[in-house]
């Protein structure tokens, strides 16, 4: 699950935008986050039902520094460091790394654009997410567009162009994507990241392209994991509609895919890897309503392979239903009921064709 947290937090005037930091005036230091959790009913066909605290509802808690430091003549310095956590139980999101979701350092400016080096979210991954309405947890966008989902690369450079007349354009190549730190470049698992994005008054358009070059390809592999993403997002004031397809290839370029045939990598089902292709559909709708706002979202995934047993992998749908009650500019209350088939929490595709059902509800607090 990719969630907004990082335009939340500027929306809310906390940081600068996430994906065009020009050069800043002076010198400064935020210190931001968020804190959200819930309560949960969760029921798969086949196994059973669990019912217990639910860790990021609405948006994943965390928190993070981020800084900039004018360098004069236009040019500043800009870092971020931001780790994910549990409030369920106060352990970190990924216990090997103290800051999972951010590390990096960088030099911006206004006419050139902003330049970054360390851990951080991929090109296709931050501005596809920005079309997504309803971001429930493992229920979002991410659930069927994996290209959009929650996941960071490691030993990455990127640069986002300046924005030009509502355009900006942005790419990202990580050396050593998953960390595997062999000395020759080409034995460690590298990814490429570009994108272009549009946005001008209430519209937002988007295209992204990826691809993940392993270093030890799975057996059986026919090529190159890689996801296209294209979307638009349009705000009518009394709706904010969000549409987009995605065509994901040869596995899931963001290792976030599951593992259901032990292929010892997240890049999904191993017929998707031997050369099959999902094509995805998503389709959101924000209705205000008082304080808060209606979310309503539907999304589909088409896989055209076949299971070991010679079965047709079937249709993940994901839909889901909301409600959003701002108590205040930083603290929300949540409420949302969603519906997946064929889908299970740990794999898009479910060979065994389970259904799973949520009910949820939680606070949401930034600051």
């Amino acid at each position: 699950m990719r969630i907004k947290f990082c335009a939340a937090l500027a929306a809310a005037g906390l940081i600068p935008p996430c994906t065009a930091l020009a050069a800043e005036a002076g010198t400064g230091l935020h210190l931001y986050g968020v804190v959200d959790a819930g309560v949960a009913v969760t029921r798969v066909s086949g196994q059973g039902s669990q019912s217990g605290l639910l860790d990021g509802g609405l948006t994943d808690s965390l928190w993070g520094l981020r800084g900039t430091e004018d360098l004069g003549g236009g040019w500043a310095a800009n870092f971020q460091l931001e780790s994910g956590f549990d409030p369920s139980s106060g352990s970190a999101a990924d216990d090997s790394r103290l800051f999972n979701y951010g590390a990096w350092v960088g030099l911006a400016h206004a006419d050139y654009g902003d330049l970054r080096f360390g851990r951080q979210y991929t090109v296709g991954q931050t501005y596809g997410d920005a079309l997504e309405i309803a971001s429930w947890k493992d229920m979002g966008m991410g659930a069927t567009f994996k290209a959009s989902d929650n996941y960071q690369f490691s030993n990455m450079v990127s640069w986002y162009s300046p924005q030009w007349r509502g355009f900006q354009a942005g790419v990202g190549y990580a050396f050593d994507a998953d960390g595997q730190d062999n000395f020759r470049t080409n034995q460690n698992t590298r990814a490429i990241s570009v994108g272009l994005k549009y946005e001008e008054g209430p519209l937002l358009a988007v295209a992204t392209w990826e691809q993940l070059r392993l270093a030890g390809p799975p057996a059986a592999a026919e090529g190159r994991p890689q996801a296209v993403q294209v979307g638009v997002l349009y705000d009518f004031d009394v709706a904010k509609v969000s549409v987009a397809w995605s065509r994901q290839r040869n596995g899931y370029v963001g290792l976030d895919g599951g593992d259901p045939d032990g292929l010892g990598a997240g890049l999904g089902p191993a017929a998707f890897v031997q050369g099959g292709t999902v094509d995805a559909w998503l389709v959101g709708v924000s209705v205000p309503a008082g304080p808060g706002a209606v979310l309503v979202q539907w999304s589909l995934a088409k896989p055209d392979w076949h299971w070991a047993n010679g079965m047709t992998a079937r249709k993940a749908q994901v839909a889901t239903l909301g409600y959003t009650y701002d108590l205040s500019p930083r603290t929300t209350l949540y409420a949302f009921a969603g519906y997946a088939s064929n889908y299970t929490l740990d794999n898009q595709f479910d060979p065994g064709n389970a259904h799973t059902t949520r009910i949820g509800t939680g606070v949401s607090h930034r600051f």
